[in-house]
């Protein structure tokens, strides 16, 4: 087993991956701005538009944070005909994640998720998404996409991304395991409610605590008799190798079957933890790719999707990031 000794080190090893996500992609738009009144006309803010930004969310923004620590990033879903889905493919071609398994739908649209925010206060969200699940003919496209390109790139690992947003859907979700498995490329999953227990046999399964307690038909606390007890009973219904449980700001549970770990979270300043479940999965999956150790997974795991909660709106982790926390951190003890 390789271990991570520092920063650098495991960056070195976690880099030059060949790595395919599949699922919902989204943008996330934040209006900004400043408050100084109420309304006239009803009892809410007056916001004076300032900025406005677009940033990739959902399953594009797992394939930023991949593409961040220095991987090779294909991305398969399915995006409207609209000015939106447009500017996602741009965003993502700046930052060199290939786009040609994101296929245009007319029947579909972009979601897009807004933000208002006055300073660091979110004030509201808006939801603009089709939920439906993917049509029969264009999952069979992008079916055949993702065979295409594993005929042609040899991919070390595949991420399946589930915001309940259609592209894993039940039938879609049975298509791409059975492909996947039979080409034995390892698979890790980040769960939603709808079709929790449809993933089977998978590498990696993080759900979080909320989904789990959803899930369960017994209440699960944060100890380790109890994560334990939630894992075991999961894995006997999916046959999952490794089940990591993100736990907020108490930290990660991981479990393997033969090794489990409760790691505390990181104790640092929290701006917006929207995003952070996407480096989480990440982050482990690129580990469990290099070997690393299960305590050195959940570390690391733990202190990526930590750091990126430090800013305001979705925030990859990036290779810069962690090196500048390692030097904040090496000035600080010195």
């Amino acid at each position: 087993m390789k271990t991570s000794a520092d920063t650098a080190q495991f960056l070195e090893l976690i880099q030059h991956k060949k790595v395919l996500v599949i699922g919902d992609v989204m943008i996330d738009q934040y209006l900004s701005g400043s408050v100084s009144r109420i309304s006239p006309e009803a009892p809410v803010p007056i916001m004076l538009h300032q900025d406005t930004s677009l940033l990739p969310g959902g399953a594009a923004n797992v394939a930023l944070n991949l593409a961040g620590l220095g991987n090779e990033v294909w991305i398969a879903s399915a995006i409207g005909d609209d000015q939106m889905g447009r500017k996602l493919v741009e965003l993502l071609n700046e930052k060199q994640i290939n786009t040609d398994l994101l296929l245009t739908n007319d029947q579909r649209m972009t979601t897009c998720k807004t933000r208002i925010m006055a300073g660091k206060q979110h004030l509201l969200r808006v939801d603009q998404e089709t939920t439906d699940a993917i049509q029969p003919e264009l999952l069979e496209s992008l079916v055949h996409s993702v065979k295409t390109l594993l005929k042609t790139v040899p991919i070390d690992f595949v991420i399946l991304q589930d915001y309940n947003k259609g592209i894993l859907s039940g039938p879609s979700i049975k298509r791409f395991l059975k492909l996947l498995h039979e080409q034995n490329i390892p698979i890790a999953v980040d769960p939603k409610f709808d079709h929790f227990y449809e993933y089977l046999g998978v590498s990696l399964f993080k759900p979080n605590l909320a989904e789990l307690r959803a899930i369960l038909p017994f209440p699960v606390e944060v100890d380790q008799q109890s994560l334990l007890k939630a894992t075991k009973y999961v894995r006997s219904k999916l046959g999952c190798k490794t089940i990591m449980v993100t736990l907020s700001d108490k930290g990660i549970f991981i479990d393997n079957g033969s090794e489990h770990h409760l790691l505390p979270a990181q104790k640092r300043l929290i701006a917006d933890v929207c995003g952070a479940g996407d480096t989480v999965i990440s982050v482990a999956s690129l580990c469990l790719s290099a070997d690393l150790d299960l305590s050195s997974v959940a570390h690391w795991s733990g202190l990526c999707g930590t750091l990126v909660c430090q800013y305001p709106g979705v925030m990859p982790v990036s290779r810069e990031m962690l090196l500048e926390f390692e030097s904040d951190l090496a000035s600080k003890t010195s």
